[in-house]
C-alpha cells in the first residue's frame, strides 16, 4: 500500500533577519502550495503562527498551539497530528519546485542536503515516525536518525534563505 503524503508548510516566523515576512516573498506560501498541488502531495497544511495570521493563507491553515514554545516543539507537535507520511517545507524554500517535492516523496526518512552541503531538516521527509527523536531540543536532533538525501540535480531546490545576504545566490 502506498501512503499518502501531507506537506506541512511552516509560515509563522517573524522574519526579523530578512526585514520582511518570508511567507510573502517570491510568491510566498501561495507559490509553495501551487508546487505541492503540481506534485504528488495529498494534503497541504500551512502552519501560520499566531491566529491573527490565518486569513493570510489559502487552504488548510493551522495556528500554532499556545503550548508550543519553540520551533522544535511545533514541528514535533504538527508531525504527531498527521497519520500520513509527511514532508516539511519552510516558507523560505524559495527555489523548491514540484520536481524537488516529488523526488523527496520517493525517499524514506531523510533530510535533504542543499548545494552548500548543509542538511535541511525543515525539509525532512518522514515515513517512519518511530525514528524521530521526540525528546529533541533542536530541529537537527529531531531528525538525527534520518540519513542525508544528496542529489546534485536538486540540491539548489533544497536551499533555504534565512537572511538578506542569502538571496544573493538565489536563482
Amino acid at each position: 500500500m502506498i501512503n499518502m503524503t501531507t506537506a506541512l508548510i511552516f509560515a509563522g516566523g517573524k522574519s526579523t533577519r530578512m526585514g520582511e515576512d518570508k511567507s510573502q516573498m517570491f510568491g510566498g506560501v501561495h507559490r509553495l502550495i501551487k508546487q505541492c498541488k503540481l506534485s504528488s502531495i495529498a494534503r497541504i497544511i500551512t502552519l501560520c503562527g499566531e491566529k491573527s495570521r490565518i486569513e493570510m493563507f489559502d487552504g488548510e491553515v493551522w495556528a500554532d498551539p499556545e503550548f508550543c514554545n519553540s520551533l522544535v516543539e511545533l514541528v514535533a507537535w504538527s508531525i504527531s497530528q498527521i497519520d500520513d507520511d509527511v514532508i516539511l517545507i519552510p516558507c523560505d524554500a524559495f527555489n523548491l519546485q514540484s520536481a524537488g517535492i516529488d523526488i523527496l516523496i520517493k525517499q524514506d526518512n531523510c533530510v535533504p542536503v542543499d548545494q552548500y552541503q548543509q542538511r535541511q531538516p525543515l525539509m525532512a521527509r518522514i515515513t517512519n515516525k518511530a525514528l524521530i527523536n521526540w525528546q529533541a531540543e533542536s530541529i537537527n536532533q529531531l531528525f538525527s536518525e534520518f540519513g542525508n538525501y544528496e542529489n546534485a540535480d536538486f540540491s539548489t531546490q533544497f536551499t533555504n534563505f534565512n537572511q538578506t545576504s542569502d538571496l544573493i545566490g538565489r536563482q
